[in-house]
């Protein structure tokens, strides 16, 4: 599907990073992601990328003010075929439970209908606090990560997937670690030296 990778700029950093980055953000700050996110969306957008958010929030209806209060409307104007917002049960657990088999397919499908439309590539951003709901198949989200990580060398689509520390637990914080090449940690983007192959 992919051959040569481009380098893509994720906005917030001056380092190009390869397209299908799969990015672990851990936050406990909401003041950071309103800096860090438009960035992110407005670099895709500005590299004819489609670009997709998956929002914690119960119906369609909020979307708009969660894109607010990240301050993501601004950054999404201009494009409004290149951008696609949806709840996070639209967009982790469409069926009632989470599925990785049904997540990769997702995003393989994201990326393979970003280059149909004549552009050059995709990114999404999730945020995780639905995880923490008991959703059936929430058991499965690291293996899910840690799929991710081969996806994007055949469909090489940049994820960020975002972590609250403020909600999350130490445990599976270490878990999450272990399948993100590279982290966002305090505002600051690096490889990741818990990173585990496996």
């Amino acid at each position: 599907m992919a051959e040569a990778k481009r380098h893509v700029c994720l906005g917030f950093t001056e380092e190009l990073y390869p397209e299908g980055t799969h990015i672990c953000y851990l936050y406990n700050s909401d003041e950071e992601r309103r800096r860090i996110l438009p960035q992110f969306a407005r670099q895709a957008l500005l590299q004819n990328e489609a670009f997709g958010y998956l929002a914690d929030v119960p119906t369609r209806a909020d979307l708009p003010e969660a894109m607010a209060r990240l301050d993501l409307a601004g950054a999404l104007t201009g494009s409004p075929s290149q951008v696609e917002l949806a709840t996070s049960m639209e967009g982790y657990y469409p069926g009632g439970s989470f599925d990785p088999e049904g997540m990769l397919a997702r995003l393989r499908n994201k990326y393979v209908a970003s280059l149909a439309a004549g552009l050059a590539g995709a990114r999404v951003a999730g945020e995780m606090d639905w995880a923490l709901r008991g959703v059936p198949g929430t058991d499965r989200i690291i293996e899910c990560e840690s799929r991710i990580n081969e996806l994007v060398k055949e469909a090489p689509i940049t994820v960020m997937c975002q972590y609250d520390l403020r909600k999350f637990d130490g445990a599976m914080m270490f878990d999450v670690m272990n399948v993100h090449p590279v982290m966002i940690v305090g505002g600051h983007i690096l490889r990741n030296p818990f990173y585990s192959q496996i």
